[in-house]
């Protein structure tokens, strides 16, 4: 196997994103770059130069659609991208990748069974609840669930101190959570969506803390911008997202702060359909 530098995985994303468009495009599926990939949008004009992942979003009624569109043929057409849907078997995350299955990335500190090959993430956009106490319950709810599910998964250990710190989680975990898989906390985050009938939207499966909750308004016009060679949907009110998220988002960060995630990815010898 030849292993992926960071360049090419970047190259490699990009392809996965634009074949998606087009299948998105064809059947009336609307989505958004979201997380550091709408940042490297709007800073860059594509990928942020020290980061690895592409991040999209997509509104529930179109993801739910999107959802049974690719539950038979998991394959985008002519191409070697898979969509991997929540509670698929060995799949640990509660929304969807579309995988390059030419590729494979072994992540640190989760099980090498549970691998995928080069990937994009597709979050749905999920209604928040109203009030604020009400929020917290959720996120509270959401981190106990991901806390679990990450003990279970966690294998591939990169440092002495994690597998001596896993070794505890695990007896921990089987005195707790006896019997208790991932798909058993991936369905109780998935259980965390509901109709709240309120104005806030954001990433409820994933999200990353408070910062991830916005006001519809947000999301109620989008604009096509420059990503990479191509242009890809935003939603229109991406300052009062993006200020939300990494506060003064157009200054860089410190160069110690610019770091790429932690994963080895190869091209696989064989090519896989």
């Amino acid at each position: 196997m030849k292993q992926i530098s960071s360049q090419d995985m970047q190259s490699l994303e990009l392809n996965i994103l634009k074949a998606f468009k087009n299948f998105a495009q064809e059947n009336n599926i609307i989505y958004y770059l979201c997380g550091g990939t709408l940042l490297g949008a709007i800073r860059h004009k594509g990928f942020i130069p020290w980061d690895d992942d592409i991040d999209i979003c997509i509104p529930r009624n179109s993801y739910d659609k999107l959802i049974e569109l690719v539950k038979e043929d998991r394959y985008i057409e002519n191409t070697s991208y898979k969509f991997c849907l929540p509670l698929d078997d060995n799949y640990i995350y509660p929304y969807i990748k579309v995988v390059d299955t030419n590729t494979i990335v072994y992540e640190k500190d989760i099980k090498k069974e549970y691998c995928l090959g080069v990937w994009i993430d597709i979050f749905p956009l999920d209604e928040f609840p109203k009030t604020s106490p009400e929020i917290k319950k959720v996120v509270k709810k959401h981190s106990n669930y991901k806390f679990f599910n990450k003990i279970y998964v966690s294998g591939n250990l990169s440092t002495p101190l994690k597998k001596i710190i896993a070794f505890f989680a695990k007896i921990f975990y089987s005195i707790v959570c006896f019997n208790k898989d991932n798909k058993y906390w991936v369905t109780k985050i998935l259980s965390l969506v509901k109709n709240y009938d309120s104005n806030y939207i954001g990433n409820l499966v994933w999200p990353n803390q408070y910062r991830e909750i916005f006001d519809k308004s947000v999301y109620a016009e989008t604009l096509e911008y420059q990503f990479g060679d191509e242009f890809f949907p935003i939603p229109a009110g991406y300052d009062e997202y993006l200020t939300n998220m990494y506060g003064n988002y157009m200054e860089l960060p410190k160069p110690s702060e610019r770091v790429f995630h932690d994963f080895e990815a190869y091209i696989l010898d064989n090519d896989k359909n």
